[in-house]
């Protein structure tokens, strides 16, 4: 019709939906009961979180060094995890130290420690290398887009996954999007069965308080994700054989 336009807010589209039901519903009883008002407020919830998540997703990562503490949920602070981004050109190549160890009476039970590198062109990881060290046992590593595809190499052998997998280290913000990811340290490749927004918190991050929003991820593992308006990883959690490892950014 001439003059109409489609919702271009998240007010709009809350407004649109809640009309749409609620003629709906007049059009069977002449009434909005009730659980009708319920199903518009779910809808709506719907619709918000949706934007979050398509928002948040599209944010730019802001080039920079960022190094974060992880903390075990039985054994305290094991050690840091330090991202550092960088743009050249088309480029962004990134680079991963971990240095874990675990001690229990002063005596070391886990030591591990790991460099990694990704680069990612387009929005496509297009060459990945790593190098892990745990407990003295050496786990390699690499991958390389080839063919619309990622092969890979790995301590189980050579495989290959869809162009648009990505790595289990959650730097990218895009990762939300991700259908496919590749396990930074194995390279084991699982589908993303769960993505949610949890809402907003505020994280104490970088020496300062942040607002960011906490998502659910799930593949190998269940993860939390936690993201500022910039698109900066300020904090994630894994949760595996019933402990938690957290990793803030300081």
């Amino acid at each position: 019709m001439t003059g109409s336009r489609p919702p271009d807010s998240i007010t709009e589209n809350r407004t649109a939906i809640t009309r749409m039901l609620y003629r709906g519903i007049a059009m069977i009883s002449g009434e909005a009961p009730v659980m009708i008002r319920m199903l518009a407020t779910a809808a709506t919830t719907v619709v918000l979180a949706a934007t979050a998540l398509a928002s948040t997703a599209q944010a730019e990562v802001p080039p920079g060094s960022y190094l974060y503490e992880v903390v075990h949920s039985r054994y305290g602070k094991i050690g840091t995890h330090r991202i550092t981004l960088v743009k050249e050109r088309a480029q962004t190549i990134v680079t991963t130290a971990l240095r874990l160890r675990v001690k229990i009476l002063f005596v070391t039970a886990h030591r591990e420690s790991a460099e990694r590198r990704e680069i990612w062109q387009g929005g496509r990881l297009v060459l990945y290398s790593s190098t892990t060290v745990e407990n003295g046992k050496t786990i390699k590593v690499e991958a390389n887009a080839a063919g619309g595809k990622l092969a890979i190499n790995g301590p189980k052998g050579a495989t290959t996954a869809p162009g648009g997998t990505f790595i289990t280290n959650p730097w990218n913000v895009a990762i939300l999007k991700a259908k496919m990811v590749m396990d930074s340290k194995t390279g084991a490749v699982k589908p993303v069965t769960a993505v949610a927004p949890q809402g907003e918190e505020t994280v104490s991050a970088g020496g300062a308080q942040v607002k960011a929003t906490k998502y659910l991820f799930r593949a190998d593992t269940r993860r939390f994700l936690w993201y500022d308006a910039a698109g900066r990883l300020v904090k994630f959690q894994v949760f595996n054989d019933g402990n938690t490892v957290t990793f803030t950014l300081k």
